[in-house]
C-alpha cells in the first residue's frame, strides 16, 4: 500500500479543490479508513500482501466506510479536545459523504499498485488488476510512493505557509481540522 499516512494529500487536495464544500475531517478519516482492516486481517492470519478485503473493495468501502467513520467521530472529537483545538462543528451529512469519497479514492489509488485488489468483494474476492497501469505492479508501487511522499511534503509546506501563527496548537488544528483557515 501507499503508506497510510501518505494518503493525507488526497484529503487535503480534495478539500482545497472543492473550496470547503466537503468536510476535511471526513476526507481525512475516509482517506485512512480502509487501512484499518490490514492489521486486523494480519492478526487473523492473512499474509501482508493479501490483508485487504472488505474496506479495500468498492462495495465494501461504499457500504461500511461511512458507518465506521460515524462511529469514529466521537473519538476524533475527543482527540481534538485533548489537543485543545477548541469547539468544532461538523455537519454529519457532509462528513459522511466526505468519508465515502476519501475511502473510495483510497481504494482506487491502492488498486493501481497492489498485488491483490479485491475491488468487487463480496461479489468476488478475485484479484482485479485492470487499474495497474501497463500491468507493472512493482514499478507503480515505487512510483506512487514517490509521488505521494512528494505530495505530502508539498501539502505540509502549503499548510505551514498559510499559518501565520507558528505554535503547535495552531499547526495541529490545521492538520486535524481545517487546513485552509
Amino acid at each position: 500500500m501507499v503508506f497510510t499516512i501518505l494518503h493525507f494529500p488526497q484529503a487535503y487536495l480534495l478539500y482545497k479543490a472543492f473550496k470547503n464544500k466537503l468536510s476535511y475531517p471526513g476526507l481525512l478519516i475516509g482517506s485512512f479508513l480502509p487501512d484499518i482492516e490490514v492489521p486486523i486481517l494480519m492478526i487473523l492470519g492473512y499474509e501482508v500482501d493479501y490483508a485487504r478485503l472488505v474496506l479495500h473493495s468498492i462495495i465494501g468501502a461504499f457500504l461500511f466506510s461511512w458507518i465506521i467513520g460515524l462511529i469514529m467521530l466521537p473519538f476524533y472529537k475527543l482527540i481534538l479536545r485533548i489537543f485543545n483545538v477548541g469547539n468544532i462543528s461538523i455537519r454529519v451529512s457532509t462528513y459522511a459523504l466526505s468519508i465515502e469519497l476519501g475511502a473510495l479514492i483510497h481504494v482506487l489509488i491502492d488498486s493501481m499498485h497492489h498485488k491483490y485488489n479485491p475491488l468487487l468483494w463480496p461479489i468476488t474476492s478475485e484479484n482485479i488488476t485492470i487499474l495497474i497501469p501497463f500491468g507493472k505492479q512493482e514499478e507503480m508501487h515505487l512510483l506512487l510512493h514517490i509521488v505521494f511522499l512528494s505530495l505530502t511534503i508539498i501539502c505540509i509546506y502549503d499548510i505551514l505557509r498559510r499559518n501565520t501563527i507558528h505554535d503547535w496548537k495552531n499547526i495541529l488544528t490545521k492538520f486535524l481540522y481545517n487546513p485552509l483557515e
